[in-house]
């Protein structure tokens, strides 16, 4: 049995069939604010990011916490040194790219890089005082380049500039949807121009080697965490960009995105961490088998489908309840270390306010007086859920879609909590979770 000595949680579920009112309104108001508390974070299907750091801390390997969150599957070797295409900028007006200061933290050296049109011919090669926006006019791409002590001529625009640069040397990327800048040493750069239902935008992608390159930018959890844990993440986000391969996204020139709409890819920004950026940068490269091929989590010698999320509410889910479709090693599992207030002390329990315009825009309805679960998982999680508006109109939406639109941190909401025993056995722990509906006899 796992053992977890912090606190447990006991859930119990309100009634599904109640129409809920925050405690101050009456049914004919339109309340401001609707107030939710939950457990967990992300969609809860695969492995639990809280958990596998917790069965590390017990000891378990990275082959074992890949084993137990993706039951029936193997952990393979397989060529993973393809190209892939991650996109850092999506639907932009413009973005600007520039060298890494030579006397930065990160202690790059000099360097320069060099701009090519769509037709492959270059533009020119700048050094790193020299800067370059490439902003969008009439649906073209007009770069123009910047630098404190020279003016520029003019450039012609494009529908596509590739940029790359010198070995070694690291680039900073500026987008307008960003508060900080971003950093990238390896690969290549393209900015271009994609057709949308709002019109013309840009799309940065970067374009480097999976094996490593990609890898040691994924920026999903702390690198401070332990080893085994480190590369448990890593197998599983190898195997993750190789299901994403065999298709281009015209909408955003991209095999992927760097968000957590697939994974996060921070660049350069995670292995030039202090102090603890190399411990992922090494668990990846322990997870590579050789230097063309590495470590993959695979179902009937394919690359499974390794979603994986924050943490739950004791419970992972089944991915049925969650997307549909059935994928036997994607299944709900005991999750007990994301209850745990040590492990987990951010989401173990969640309280969030929401505004009527934020409910109302989410179940696109003129206004929220009420909301009603209508279903949940065997995990306790709303699968579905309807709004009612003043005028007597309801929609009714899926608990994960509801979950996106409002910023919920899990579906795993409408829940009370109360606090167990610190010595409470691992038996009852289980019962805890698996009984949400009542409060077991510890």
């Amino acid at each position: 049995m796992f053992k977890q000595r912090a606190f447990s949680a006991i859930l119990a579920l309100l009634t599904l069939s109640s129409v809920m009112y925050p405690s101050s309104a009456r049914a004919e108001e339109i309340p401001a604010t609707f107030s939710f508390t939950g457990s967990g974070y992300g969609h809860g299907v695969g492995m639990s990011q809280i958990g596998a750091r917790g069965q590390a801390l017990e000891g378990r390997t990275a082959m074992e916490i890949l084993g137990y969150y993706y039951p029936g599957t193997q952990v393979q070797q397989v060529s993973d040194s393809q190209t892939i295409r991650v996109n850092i900028g999506h639907l932009l007006n413009q973005t600007t790219i520039s060298m890494v200061n030579a006397a930065s933290s990160n202690g790059i050296s000099n360097g320069e890089y060099s701009i090519f049109r769509s037709d492959g011919a270059l533009v020119g090669t700048y050094g790193r005082d020299i800067s370059a926006t490439f902003a969008l006019v009439a649906g073209i791409i007009i770069p123009q380049l910047n630098s404190p002590t020279a003016k520029f001529a003019p450039l012609n625009g494009d529908s596509l500039f590739t940029i790359t640069w010198t070995p070694n040397s690291v680039i900073r990327i500026g987008n307008e949807t960003a508060t900080t800048t971003s950093q990238y040493k390896y690969g290549s750069l393209s900015i271009k121009a994609v057709s949308t239902v709002a019109g013309p935008k840009l799309e940065v992608v970067n374009a480097l080697r999976l094996h490593d390159e990609y890898l040691w930018g994924i920026g999903e959890v702390p690198s401070s965490w332990p080893a085994a844990s480190l590369e448990a993440q890593a197998i599983a986000s190898r195997t993750y960009a190789l299901t994403k391969l065999s298709s281009i996204r015209k909408e955003c020139d991209c095999n992927l995105y760097n968000t957590i709409a697939d994974q996060n890819f921070v660049g350069f920004s995670k292995e030039s961490e202090p102090i603890y950026g190399q411990l992922w940068k090494s668990a990846v490269n322990r997870t590579s088998a050789d230097a063309t091929s590495g470590l993959v989590v695979t179902f009937n010698g394919k690359p499974a489908n390794t979603y994986f999320f924050s943490s739950s509410a004791g419970l992972t889910q089944d991915v049925r309840d969650v997307w549909g479709g059935t994928f036997p090693y994607l299944i709900s599992v005991p999750d007990t270390w994301s209850v745990s207030t040590a492990l987990n002390p951010r989401y173990y329990v969640w309280n969030r306010d929401i505004s009527q315009k934020v409910m109302a825009t989410a179940f696109g309805l003129p206004d929220i007086v009420s909301y009603q679960v209508l279903s949940r998982s065997k995990t306790g999680s709303v699968t579905s859920i309807q709004g009612y508006s003043s005028s007597g109109k309801y929609v009714k939406l899926t608990g994960e879609v509801f979950r996106s639109r409002v910023k919920l941190p899990s579906t795993w909401f409408g829940l009370t909590f109360a606090v167990a025993p610190n010595n409470e056995s691992d038996d009852c722990q289980l019962a805890s979770i698996r009984a949400r509906g009542r409060t077991a006899p510890c």
